[in-house]
């Protein structure tokens, strides 16, 4: 399956238009942060994204505020929390992120995020598929500053997965696989996005 992978729009629809326009793509998966702190924008996002297709998979970010996942769209389905099969792998959903000093809609603690991951159900045939906004501590993190921004309640389950999907830090976008094929495509606001072959598990990061 070719995934189009999606995260941290911040509101900024017309570069969500471009990209949908320019590929081709099986479904979409978003990492989170689609809108910029206010909820109603994930309707204009799910009018965008329901005109180019119906299977559109996401977690909300910290930007997200929860209500976001009570609503049902044309195209988005939230996975927070919840595990779905999809072709020759399942998909798992953790949003929201750590602990940030910002005071974001949507934080949680380690032990709140370990409890979240101890929901999921793992399969045993085909591939895991993590798809979480927070990238795992130390691994596609990196700040401006230098600090590691990642969770470590998801570091631990690196494993656990053939690949995570992830955003949040803007600027640590990139394709990590040492450990567990980690990738964050970037922000959808300053142009980036990254496409992703399930079945050869490859990456093609790409800016409009």
């Amino acid at each position: 399956m070719r995934l189009l992978l999606l995260s941290d729009i911040h509101s900024s629809f017309e570069n969500l238009k471009e990209i949908l326009t320019r590929e081709d793509f099986d479904a979409i998966v978003v990492a989170g942060d689609i809108t910029h702190f206010r909820p109603a924008d994930v309707f204009k996002a799910d009018s965008i994204l329901a005109q180019h297709t119906d299977e559109c998979f996401a977690v909300h970010g910290n930007c997200d505020h929860e209500k976001v996942l009570e609503h049902q769209y044309d195209a988005i389905r939230f996975i927070h929390r919840r595990s779905l099969r999809l072709d020759d792998f399942t998909i798992h959903g953790i949003g929201g992120s750590g602990i940030t000093p910002f005071n974001t809609p949507s934080e949680y603690t380690d032990g709140e995020i370990r409890e979240m991951i101890a929901e999921l159900k793992l399969e045993d045939e085909g591939k895991n598929i993590l798809l979480t906004h927070c990238p795992p501590k130390g691994i596609l993190d990196k700040t401006y500053s230098g600090a590691h921004a990642g969770c470590n309640a998801i570091r631990e389950h690196v494993k656990s997965f053939d690949a995570m999907l992830c955003g949040h830090i803007h600027e640590a976008h990139g394709v990590d696989d040492k450990i567990t094929l980690t990738v964050n495509p970037g922000p959808v606001m300053w142009g980036r996005y990254a496409l992703f072959d399930t079945e050869k598990m490859e990456v093609e990061l790409r800016k409009i």
